[in-house]
């Protein structure tokens, strides 16, 4: 049950999108942030191209009627960000939408958290938002712990020192 409001507008890439979707936890996002942002690139690596490939979480994110589809209309600094810190347009506009709306950027790909930070955007990932979903009380720490693990039974990428580091900070919030 949730103690209080969301507060904050997210712009999502493809990697959370597809993680919390694997994990059954895309709801996070709802519950959890005011406003969530997906770029059209995303929404068609994900969506678009997830269905053309036979992906079953492409059908929950085509089926999320809270995210909020958005066009990122400025081409130039799209390009200017793919070249030096070879990032795919979906990430691009991740950053960019952020940036433009004053949000966080939701992504787990290294490379453009880098980006992103450099450019003054508050980043976060798919562990982020399960540490949110605990915060506001969507999450209790058993679900977190256990949305954790599944999340580590997946393809995702975490080493054990940041699985240990993220089941210390949500045992810390309890």
């Amino acid at each position: 049950m949730k103690t209080s409001e969301p507060e904050k507008v997210v712009v999502t890439d493809s990697t959370v999108l597809i993680y919390l979707s694997k994990i059954d936890r895309l709801f996070l996002l709802n519950d959890s942030f005011e406003i969530v942002l997906v770029p059209d690139a995303v929404y068609k690596e994900v969506v678009t191209e997830g269905i053309e490939h036979g992906y079953s979480d492409a059908l929950a994110v085509r089926d999320a009627d809270f995210l909020k589809r958005e066009e990122v209309e400025d081409e130039e600094k799209i390009e200017d960000l793919r070249e030096p810190a070879k990032l795919g347009v979906g990430e691009c506009e991740a950053i960019t939408l952020a940036q433009q709306r004053d949000a966080y950027c939701l992504t787990d790909d290294h490379r453009a958290r880098k980006t992103a930070d450099s450019l003054g955007v508050t980043v976060g990932g798919t562990i982020y938002v399960l540490l949110e979903g605990l915060k506001q009380g969507v999450l209790d720490l058993e679900e977190f712990e256990k949305a954790l693990t599944e999340l580590a039974d997946t393809d995702f990428r975490m080493k054990a020192s940041l699985y240990r580091r993220a089941i210390e900070e949500a045992e810390s919030m309890d």
